[in-house]
């Protein structure tokens, strides 16, 4: 069940926020293995930016920092978006950190030095956040959506059965949505290990078109597909 929530997680982007470089690139690093994206930024004004002019799923940041800590960040984030996981990094003897950032409704609390067993364990709670808010859905179209955490398509009140293949593609232009996905990006996120003819591609891709609109896949000739949402 670990393994499966965490694996839901290369759906999304997370902002990590530490002003300690060694840190930062160490978490980049260990964190990077589970996120489809990890943007780092040194202080709480630079993370507020990026949170607001890039979608942004999670976010990850130290308390103490300089120009705004990551409590002042959180704070103005909650102001206007309820849902978004959130988690505070302080040291052991910050309880008192601890009791200010309740009423930011985190989804967790790391104490440094932060061990790898704590963090996966804190970032399964980040993704039953995003599950309690029901964030784990894309909505397709008005009739269409899809839910990552069953991996099923539904359409109005019925489920979309979708071959293991159809949900590799779906998923990966959901992670890529409104960017070109390349016939060997799709290759390599269905087997590695076995190639799969140009024609074995777009027929799959037919297949998916069929079940989610053709408007919402578009063939981009000689580069691939983009999901349009």
């Amino acid at each position: 069940m670990t393994e499966e929530k965490l694996s839901r997680l290369k759906l999304y982007t997370l902002l990590l926020v530490e002003d300690d470089e060694e840190l930062l690139n160490k978490l980049n690093i260990i964190l990077s293995i589970f996120f489809k994206e990890v943007i780092t930024m040194p202080d709480g004004k630079d993370a507020l930016d990026v949170y607001k002019t890039q979608k942004i799923d999670m976010i990850i940041s130290d308390y103490s920092m300089p120009h705004m800590s990551g409590y002042e960040l959180f704070k103005e984030i909650r102001k206007e978006n309820k849902k978004i996981p959130l988690v505070i990094m302080s040291n052991y003897s910050d309880s008192e950190k601890l009791l200010n950032s309740i009423p930011l409704s985190l989804a967790h609390y790391l104490v440094k030095p932060v061990d790898y067993t704590t963090l996966t364990s804190t970032l399964v709670s980040m993704v039953e956040r995003l599950e309690e808010s029901e964030v784990l859905t894309y909505k397709i179209s008005d009739e269409l959506s899809y839910d990552t955490s069953k991996k099923e398509l539904h359409d109005s009140e019925k489920v979309v059965p979708l071959s293991k293949s159809e949900i590799i593609t779906l998923e990966l232009l959901l992670q890529n949505k409104d960017k070109i996905v390349s016939n060997n990006e799709i290759e390599l996120n269905l087997d590695p290990t076995e190639n799969k003819s140009e024609q074995a591609i777009k027929s799959l891709i037919y297949r998916l078109r069929k079940k989610v609109g053709k408007d919402k896949i578009l063939n981009i000739s000689g580069f691939g597909f983009m999901l349009k949402l």
